[in-house]
Formats: C-alpha cells, sequence, structure tokens
C-alpha cells in the first residue's frame, strides 16, 4: 500500500456504451508513476486535444453517469465503474486509450474490469503513494441527498439508499474499501434502472445501450432479469462502486470515512469539490510500511494535485 503501482502489460476491453449503443474497445496501458489516470481518445487524431485526466477538475457532466471532459471539449462518459475497478485493484498510474466516446458497459459491473486487471501483474514502481488524510468533517446536501467525509483510520464507505420499489426499499451498507473486500463484496454488483424511465431517457440520448445482460431492469414489482439478482441489496452494493469510482477522481487514495445518503454521481462529484475547497480539512500524507500503524503516517507538505 505505501508505493505506487502500475500493470506490467496491456489490458484490452471492448463493447457498447449504455448509454450511446456505440461500439469502443479500451486499452490499459502503464504508465509512469506521478501520472495517474488518464484517457486518450484514439478517435481525436490531435495529440494536443484527445487527452482527458481523471480528475475531479474535468467532471462535465454526472447526469446518470460520470462523465469527463478536457478544455478542448473532449470527452468520455461512463467512466465509473471503469475507475472503480482500478480504485479497487489499488492501482495508481494508467494510461487508458479509448476509440469512442464511452467506456465500454460489459456486464454493468466492475467485475469484467477487475478480472482482467487482475490477470495482469501489479507493478510496484518504488515511488511513495500519497493519501488524503480527512482532518475535519466536510458535509454536502443537495437536494434530497447528503454526502460527507469524515475522519478515521481507515477508507470507510457508508451508503444508505431508499427507493419506493419492493425489491429495493431501504438499504444500507458499511464497509471498509480494500482490494479483498472490493472484490468479493463490491465489484459484481450491477448497474440498474425502471422500465418507466425508458422513454424519456431515450428521449435525451440516455440509456440507448442498455440490455438485460448490462442492466438490472425493474418493472412496477419485479425484475425483467431471469437470473435474478447476485445479492438482495445488489442495489445498494452497486451504489458502493460507483462511490469508488468517483472517489478515484480525487487523484489520491482517502484515509476517511465517506457517507452517503440517497446520493449519486453529483453529490459525490459535489463532496469531493467541497473537500479540495476546504484545505484546512485534509493533508497529503505517506504512510511507511514496518512501523507501528499509529506512527506510521508521515504528514507531508501540502502541494498542488496531480493533474490540476
Amino acid at each position: 500500500m505505501s508505493k505506487q503501482t502500475t500493470i506490467d502489460s496491456d489490458i484490452k476491453f471492448m463493447g457498447i456504451g449504455v448509454h450511446t449503443n456505440s461500439k469502443s474497445s479500451i486499452i490499459l496501458k502503464p504508465s509512469d508513476p506521478g501520472t495517474g489516470i488518464s484517457f486518450k481518445r484514439t478517435d481525436i487524431k490531435d495529440p494536443n486535444k484527445n487527452t482527458i485526466n481523471a480528475n475531479y477538475k474535468n467532471v462535465k457532466s454526472t447526469y446518470y453517469c460520470t462523465e469527463i471532459s478536457n478544455e478542448f471539449d473532449v470527452s468520455v462518459l461512463t467512466v465509473e465503474h471503469l475507475l472503480a475497478a482500478i480504485f479497487g485493484a489499488n492501482i495508481d498510474n494508467i494510461e487508458i486509450l479509448i476509440d469512442g466516446p464511452e467506456v465500454p458497459i460489459l456486464d454493468g459491473s466492475s467485475k469484467i474490469f477487475m478480472d482482467g486487471i487482475q490477470d495482469s501483474k501489479i507493478v510496484n514502481q518504488g515511488q511513495a503513494r500519497k493519501f488524503i488524510k480527512i482532518l475535519k468533517p466536510i458535509v454536502v446536501n443537495h437536494n434530497n441527498a447528503h454526502a460527507s467525509f469524515t475522519p478515521n483510520d481507515k477508507l470507510i464507505v457508508d451508503a444508505q439508499i431508499d427507493f419506493k420499489h419492493q425489491l429495493i426499499g431501504k438499504q444500507k451498507m458499511e464497509i471498509e474499501i480494500n482490494h479483498d473486500n472490493f472484490l468479493n463484496e463490491i465489484s459484481n454488483a450491477r448497474t440498474f434502472g425502471f422500465l418507466e424511465h425508458a422513454e424519456k431517457l431515450h428521449s435525451m440520448g440516455y440509456g440507448l445501450g442498455v440490455t438485460l445482460s448490462n442492466t438490472i431492469v425493474l418493472t412496477d414489482k419485479n425484475i425483467m432479469n431471469t437470473g435474478g439478482l447476485n445479492s438482495t441489496d445488489e442495489f445498494v452494493r452497486h451504489k458502493i462502486l460507483d462511490i469508488c469510482g468517483d472517489l478515484k477522481l480525487a487523484d489520491y487514495r482517502i484515509i476517511g470515512k465517506f457517507t452517503s445518503v440517497c446520493g449519486g454521481h453529483n453529490i459525490n462529484y459535489l463532496a469531493l469539490k467541497e473537500l479540495f475547497e476546504n484545505k484546512d480539512s485534509w493533508q497529503l500524507v505517506e504512510i511507511d510500511e514496518g512501523i507501528e500503524p499509529s506512527k506510521n503516517i508521515r504528514h507531508i507538505e501540502q502541494q498542488k494535485l496531480v493533474n490540476q
């Protein structure tokens, strides 16, 4: 956990975008220490305009997915499931080549991405990994959603949802986010949507690639997927998956607790924005291995974040 990591070889995925219904392929490539996560649109030929750093400052939209863009309005949408897998695998530096505007949805979770990453050797890059340590609470309320960062000695995500559907209702889950927990408890939780919203979404250009192989589709009282749910609380687990993907936009892993109540991509983004606007609420630290846990956090001078 104390050193930066990347992958040792290229990893390729292909599929369709859940919103655009466009075919796309992505290639994950090893990247140098300190470079973070970036997307390169290979269908945009100008090398000065086709790179988008995966940073909260580059969030363009949080409407039904997280979309990031650069100063030239070149964007990539639905980045959250891939970023969640990279987050769950504890990888710091990757360049992502993509030949279209949207990351493929695959099965609607992070599991296929996570499996592909695990098939590649994870490379220790030797340089210290930095963490954002939460020092003071940050609270954001927007519409009916609530999110907060509070101090903790681990990364904890506490999510609660409340849907007026008999298969969902109120669901709550609190979990420490580490490699094993993400892989075993969160990574296979699929995205979900309601059949009654399909026509409206399509009219707005969203959800054009939804199928029963990539989305849990809920009718008034049931789900249309013949295979059923992966777990009765798959819905809140997917919310945690989305949170992990959005938190990857902080550039650094977080030491603290993130709480979400009836949240989504927008409140996740607003919470990150509020966090970084309150510089006394966090500190950039390094963790030294082999030292007593209560003494192994070394505070370093606060600095400009990567890619900002």
